[in-house]
């Protein structure tokens, strides 16, 4: 008898022992549930800063960038490409000539949305990327443009 519940116990430490375990040999890291990141943004301000004369482009891949930058997407709101609604009023001030093209898929969404800072609800839109756009970009200042 008391074989038998050593037997019982110790096959259920066995059977126990071995989940979680990952067969794929992939990234353990890895969500399995469609929610990675793969994202191409391109950033452009308007060509009278000097400083800020090119377009800047990144490519952002979470799970497997750094903490930082994947941190910064988890910070992302869901849907942030979505289209302002027209009856939407809007505080009409101007945040500069600054544009922003993301495109791929966030957190296994397809997005594929251009951002504008001309009014205040468009720069909502722009700023929910602010954190993202500080990490890719560290000299990068939404709306410099307009103090040039």
């Amino acid at each position: 008898m008391r074989r038998a519940a050593l037997a019982l116990i110790l096959c259920g430490a066995a059977i126990g022992a071995g989940c979680g375990e990952d067969s794929s040999g992939g990234d353990p890291d890895a969500p399995d549930d469609g929610s990675a990141t793969e994202l191409e943004i391109t950033v452009s301000v308007d060509a009278t800063a000097p400083d800020q004369a090119e377009a800047m482009v990144a490519a952002v891949t979470c799970p497997g960038d750094e903490a930082a930058v994947c941190d910064a997407v988890a910070a992302i709101p869901d849907d942030p490409g979505a289209p302002i609604d027209p009856a939407t009023p809007c505080t009409e001030i101007y945040g500069g000539p600054d544009s922003m093209t993301v495109e791929g898929t966030l957190r296994g969404q397809p997005i594929d949305a251009v951002f504008s800072r001309e009014n205040g609800c468009e720069i909502e839109r722009f700023d929910h990327f602010a954190d993202l756009l500080k990490v890719l970009f560290p000299s990068y200042q939404p709306g410099s443009a307009i103090g040039a």
